[in-house]
């Protein structure tokens, strides 16, 4: 019975525990720059913004892995692409793309 298809003992199954990537260095430049551009600048910001973006709460930036760091990456970029665009709470006013009839 040890080597049935669904055997929870099969040595070639990965561990649930392995670690993640760490982030590369480009990553973590990129970061770095993205927080400059929307004027997060403290450690602690940074980790709560990293925390409430990404879901993983961390206490040094070597904690986080290169997946979580692409999250983080593409929400940073939604972020600082709307920071000095202006709200004015009309969503056809507010619009980043032009639609098909602007584009007439």
């Amino acid at each position: 019975m040890g080597d049935g298809l669904f055997d929870l003992h099969d040595p070639a199954r990965q561990s649930d525990t392995a670690t993640p990537a760490p982030m590369t260095p480009i990553q973590r430049e990129t970061i770095r720059d993205l927080f400059a551009k929307i004027g997060v600048g403290t450690a602690r910001a940074q980790f709560d913004m990293v925390a409430e973006l990404t879901g993983v709460q961390i206490s040094s930036v070597t904690q986080l892995g290169a997946d979580k760091a692409n999250v983080l990456i593409h929400m940073l970029r939604g972020h600082a692409s709307r920071a000095h665009h202006a709200n004015t709470g009309n969503s056809w006013a507010d619009r980043d793309e032009d639609t098909w009839i602007d584009r007439l």
